[in-house]
């Protein structure tokens, strides 16, 4: 056995040992939770700058109509011509207004998603501390129409904006502390390391993420 394998074990069967007592702490005390983000604005200031330094892409919007407007730029500039759905009403509202492009429930035709060119869901929370988009699967049948299609376009209330993941959790949880069955966070396009060390984006989900942000 050579000498990197036996190290690798030993550490195994160090951790495995049931006399060996409580693990020291490795990463030290848990992070403070974020600061200067106390107002919204300075909360979806944050949300917005984190988020495009992950390759994100934001649009502010004061209403509806300007978020169809939005979405409409995006489809058009990314050449969309087949577009799936969640099923999260403010979705199939603002969908409704694209003229066309041809759109489908996403969660309903597995085989169409796979070839579609873009997925629009909408994000129920977002985390100012990191960009994070938070999707809930019990609000929104979004799962598969947010990973498959190359380009992923989300909308976000202002107002759901929170300051750190910890914050967010805690807003997840239900009366008795449970957190819900299915939630998917999302920051920036998908993105991997793991071909040679090198970054590469939409390696196993969408290259492109944009997010109207609808600040009311």
């Amino acid at each position: 056995m050579s000498e990197a394998r036996e190290q690798v074990m030993a550490a195994i069967r160090s951790n495995l040992d049931p006399n060996r007592g409580e693990p020291s702490p490795v990463f030290g005390p848990a992070p403070c939770a974020p600061t200067g983000l106390e107002t919204a604005e300075a909360r979806s200031a944050r949300f917005i700058e984190m988020l495009e330094s992950a390759d994100g892409h934001v649009h502010v919007v004061p209403d509806e109509a300007a978020a169809a407007r939005a979405l409409a730029q995006i489809v058009e500039q990314v050449g969309a011509h087949d577009v799936a759905l969640s099923d999260a009403p403010l979705v199939q509202e603002l969908a409704a207004k694209l003229e066309g492009v041809k759109t489908f429930e996403g969660y309903a035709d597995r085989d169409r998603l796979v070839d579609c060119d873009l997925g629009f869901t909408a994000a129920q929370k977002g985390v100012a501390e990191t960009g994070t988009l938070v999707l809930l699967s019990a609000d929104d049948r979004h799962r598969l129409t947010s990973l498959v299609p190359p380009v992923h376009v989300a909308v976000l209330e202002a107002a759901d904006i929170l300051p750190g993941l910890g914050e967010a959790l805690g807003a997840l949880r239900d009366e008795s502390g449970a957190l819900p069955t299915l939630v998917t966070f999302i920051t920036g396009p998908s993105r991997t390391g793991d071909i040679e060390l090198q970054l590469v984006i939409g390696v196993h989900g969408p290259k492109e993420l944009h997010v109207i942000l609808l600040d009311r």
